[in-house]
C-alpha cells in the first residue's frame, strides 16, 4: 500500500467520516427571530419605497418584501403595470382584511384567532385576490370551526365563490341538519340565488315543503330583481297535503291551476316510498334510537303503538328482536313503514322466536318517518310492546334488491301453522 492510499475501511476511518459528515449537516435556523425582526418593518416608514392608499389611510411598504413574497405585487411593483412607475398606489380592498395580509407578507403569521367570522370572510376575499393558497386554506378552516346557522348563509355563498369544494360541502351538510332552523332564520334571505338553488336542490336538506315556499316567496321580495322560477320549480308540491295546496300556495298565483291538480294527484295516487321526500342518510347508524337520534314511541291509542323518527330517513333494513313473555314461543307480525301517518306500505310478514338474535328485514331504499308493527290477521297494532326495533340504512352492500331472510315471509296474509296457539291473537 502507497503512503498516499488511505484504508476507508478500517475503524478510525469509519469514525472519521461520520464525524465529518455531521459537521457538514448541521444546521441552525433562526427563522421565528428573522420573521419578528421582518415583522417589524411592516407598515414603518424606515427604508420603505411605496405607500399604499387604502380607504384614505396611508400604508408605507417596502417593494423588495412584497415582491418576493407576492407574485401580486411582484407584477405590481416590478412588471409592466401602471402601478410599477408610482410610488404611491390607491388599493380599493378592506382596510382591516388588507392590514392582516400585509402582516403575513412581512412576517408569515395570521392570528387567525382573534378574527370574527366577517372580518375572516374579508380577509378570504383579498387573499383570494392576491392568490394565496395557504391562507385561503387555513381561513376555510376556521370557517368551518365557528359555524352556526346565522353564519352559515354567507359562508356558503364565499366558498362558492372562492371555490372552497371542502368549505362549501360542510356548509351544506350542516344546511341539511338545520334545515327547520336555516328557513325560519333571516340569514337565509341573504343567500345569493345560486346558493339557495342548491340547497332546495338536494335531498337531504330538511325542512318542510310549505315552509320552503313560504321562505321563497320572501326571499323573492328582498330580491326583487331575480327570477323566482328557477327557485320555485324546487318546491316538491306532492309533498305538501291537499289544504296546503289550495289554502296557502294557490292563492299565491305563482303556479297555475294545473300544477296544483297534478301536485294533488300524485300526491295521493304514488305510494309514498316513491315520493320526493327529503330524507336524513346516515349509512350504519340506528336512526329509531331514542338516545341518538331522538326517535319517539308514540302511543296513538290503546291499539297502536308506532316509532316516530325525528324526521324522515333513507333506510332499507329493520332489525327486530322479540322480548315478549316466554310463556309464548312465537309471535307473528308484519312491519308497516309510513312517511305521514295516512298511507302505509307493508315490508313483509314474518314469525319471531324467542332467541337472542336480531331478525332482519331488507327492502328496498326510502324515505321513512313512522314504522309500526301490526299482526297480519287480527289488525292488532301494539305489538311493539314485545320487541326491540332498530331501523338503518346499509350502503355496504346493495340491498334495494335484496329479499327478505329466510325467517320473513313477504306474503301479507301467511297462516302460522306451528304453535299456533301460543301466538298473540
Amino acid at each position: 500500500m502507497s503512503s498516499q492510499e488511505i484504508d476507508t475501511s478500517s475503524p478510525d476511518s469509519v469514525r472519521a467520516k461520520k464525524r465529518c459528515t455531521k459537521k457538514k449537516s448541521t444546521t441552525i435556523i433562526f427563522a421565528e427571530r428573522v420573521l419578528a425582526d421582518m415583522g417589524r418593518f411592516c407598515m414603518n416608514e424606515l427604508y420603505s419605497d411605496v405607500t399604499f392608499l387604502v380607504e384614505d389611510e396611508r400604508l408605507p411598504a417596502h417593494c423588495m418584501i412584497l415582491a418576493a413574497r407576492s407574485e401580486y405585487f411582484r407584477a405590481m411593483l416590478y412588471g409592466f403595470m401602471s402601478e410599477s412607475k408610482k410610488r404611491e398606489i390607491e388599493l380599493v380592498v378592506p382596510l382591516e382584511a388588507f392590514k392582516v395580509i400585509l402582516g403575513y407578507f412581512y412576517s408569515g403569521t395570521i392570528r387567525i384567532s382573534t378574527l370574527d367570522v366577517d372580518v375572516t370572510l374579508k380577509v378570504l376575499d383579498v387573499a383570494n385576490m392576491y392568490g394565496l393558497v395557504e391562507v385561503k386554506s387555513a381561513l376555510s378552516d376556521h370557517l368551518q370551526e365557528h359555524m352556526d346557522v346565522s353564519n352559515v348563509c354567507k359562508i356558503l355563498d364565499a366558498a362558492r365563490l372562492y371555490h372552497l369544494e371542502n368549505l362549501t360541502g360542510n356548509c351544506l351538510t350542516f344546511m341539511d341538519n338545520n334545515g327547520a332552523e336555516m328557513i325560519e332564520h333571516e340569514s337565509f334571505l341573504t343567500l345569493s340565488k345560486d346558493s339557495l338553488e342548491e340547497v332546495l336542490r338536494r335531498d337531504t336538506f330538511i325542512a318542510d315543503e310549505l315552509y320552503i315556499f313560504l321562505c321563497i316567496l320572501q326571499w323573492s321580495q328582498q330580491n326583487p330583481n331575480s327570477d323566482i322560477k328557477s327557485v320555485v320549480s324546487l318546491v316538491r308540491l306532492p309533498l305538501m297535503s291537499v289544504d296546503q295546496l289550495l289554502h296557502d300556495v294557490r292563492p299565491h298565483g305563482i303556479f297555475g291551476p294545473e300544477k296544483i291538480l297534478d301536485a294533488i294527484n300524485e300526491g295521493n295516487t304514488i305510494d309514498s316510498a316513491n315520493l320526493p321526500y327529503r330524507a336524513v342518510v346516515c349509512p350504519g347508524e340506528d336512526v329509531a334510537s331514542f338516545e341518538r337520534h331522538q326517535a319517539s314511541r308514540s302511543v296513538i291509542n290503546d291499539n297502536e303503538i308506532s316509532i316516530e323518527l325525528r324526521c324522515w330517513y333513507k333506510i332499507n333494513i329493520i332489525s327486530i328482536l322479540g322480548t315478549f313473555d316466554r310463556t309464548l314461543n312465537t309471535l307473528q307480525c308484519a312491519v308497516e313503514v309510513s312517511c305521514d301517518m295516512t298511507k302505509w306500505s307493508r315490508l313483509g310478514t314474518t314469525r319471531f322466536t324467542l332467541s337472542p338474535t336480531w331478525q332482519n328485514i331488507n327492502f328496498t331504499t326510502q324515505a321513512v318517518r313512522f314504522i309500526r308493527i301490526v299482526h297480519p290477521e287480527s289488525g292488532r297494532k301494539n305489538i311493539l310492546k314485545y320487541l326491540h326495533l332498530k331501523a338503518f340504512l346499509d350502503n355496504t352492500e346493495n340491498t334495494d334488491n335484496t329479499e327478505n331472510t329466510d325467517n320473513t315471509d313477504n306474503t301479507d296474509n301467511t297462516e302460522d301453522t306451528e304453535n299456533t296457539e301460543n301466538t298473540v291473537p
